[in-house]
């Protein structure tokens, strides 16, 4: 976001190319996911990394608007095409109930450790400018770092073999697991839409509030990219002894007093120690939540099931997105916080009521 302001867009311009971002990775989401479901994971795995990688060197090329939506829709494209068929990729590999929450939770957790190298690399902007360089040019060379590395994942995701999926070839719509999708999703919705009013705007809410270089910012996002990663690890141990809902719920609860001490922190330290919190709570229980839903879902309904989840959380994280830009412009950049905050917590009291049974939630039916 604050790359966006540096080459002179505005709030609602932000906000709108986010809110495209998100929306495109809603909208091919559930047809992505017949697909996998149809024909398997690996190749769509394949061509969403080749889209991600075309849209990360758009953004370092482009700097017009239009361009911009455009390289926003493709990036949103290729990351729904992934998310609709990496996590019933990754289901399939491990079947075991336990052995799938323990590679969901080092999944996650090698995922933010990949965030921590990438928001390290932010500082590198700064140090640039040292040389001569605008920020804003400076900042374009994240993008290209960016598609290479999305280049590499395509190799890495080609080398992995696949399994004939029990479904493939047949064109058969009928599904089993309507009512553990519906529930699901509507957590989701309300979790998006919280969700989008403020994660997509962090950076520019420091740099806009405190005025902080990119290179404090790559600090801050590695810092909760580590304690995040030590939530993910964690977390299966208290689903043990809470229950896997339980922990679910206790953990985003806690977070919201740390999201809401952002806007009355007094300095960038205290709001940065809170993003921290508010980030490793909100998080942590994400992984043993993924591991549930998919392993409540039958193996050849897991690709169109995750979709279903992805787009729902991305369409209402989109309007969440544009949304906040609104209040932004048109309240003050506090205003975001105290609308999300409501949202989470009737995100958290539908997860405990739909799945809390017993704080495991329910149990599947083949």
């Amino acid at each position: 976001m604050p790359y966006l302001g540096l080459i002179g867009l505005s709030e609602p311009e932000m906000g709108l190319i986010a809110m495209m971002n998100s929306l495109f990775m809603a909208i091919p989401t559930i047809p992505m996911g017949i697909l996998s479901d149809l024909r398997g994971r690996k190749r769509i795995l394949v061509v969403s990394r080749a889209l991600v990688a075309t849209s990360d060197l758009m953004f370092f090329s482009l700097t017009d608007l239009n361009g911009l939506l455009i390289a926003s829709m493709l990036g949103g494209m290729g990351a729904s095409m992934s998310s609709a068929t990496r996590g019933a990729f990754l289901a399939d590999k491990a079947r075991e109930d336990e052995l799938r929450k323990r590679a969901f939770t080092y999944s996650f957790a090698l995922f933010s450790a990949g965030s921590v190298l990438g928001s390290f690399l932010a500082g590198l902007p700064d140090w640039l400018v040292g040389f001569g360089m605008s920020l804003p040019e400076a900042t374009r060379l994240l993008f290209a770092l960016c598609s290479t590395s999305a280049l590499i994942s395509l190799l890495l995701v080609a080398l992995v073999p696949e399994e004939r999926s029990p479904r493939r070839g047949r064109m058969s719509m009928a599904v089993s697991s309507w009512r553990v999708m519906g529930s699901f999703c509507l957590f989701q919705a309300l979790l998006g839409s919280g969700s989008g009013l403020v994660v997509p705007w962090f950076s520019y809410y420091f740099s806009a509030r405190f005025g902080v270089r990119f290179s404090e910012l790559g600090v801050l996002f590695a810092a909760a990219g580590i304690f995040t990663s030590l939530g993910y690890i964690s977390a299966p141990k208290l689903a043990k002894k809470l229950g896997d809902i339980k922990t679910a719920v206790i953990c985003q609860l806690a977070s919201l007093s740390a999201m809401l001490a952002i806007p009355f922190s007094p300095d960038f330290i205290s709001a940065a120690i809170s993003y921290v919190v508010r980030a490793m709570l909100m998080n942590m229980a994400m992984p043993v939540l993924r591991a549930l839903y998919l392993g409540l879902l039958r193996r050849e309904e897991r690709a169109l099931g995750d979709a279903a989840r992805n787009t729902v959380f991305w369409g209402f994280r989109s309007l969440g997105s544009f949304g906040s830009g609104l209040l932004i412009e048109a309240m003050s950049l506090d205003a975001p916080f105290f609308v999300s905050s409501v949202l989470y917590v009737a995100a958290t009291i539908s997860l405990g009521g739909l799945f809390g049974r017993g704080g495991r939630g329910p149990t599947r039916k083949n």
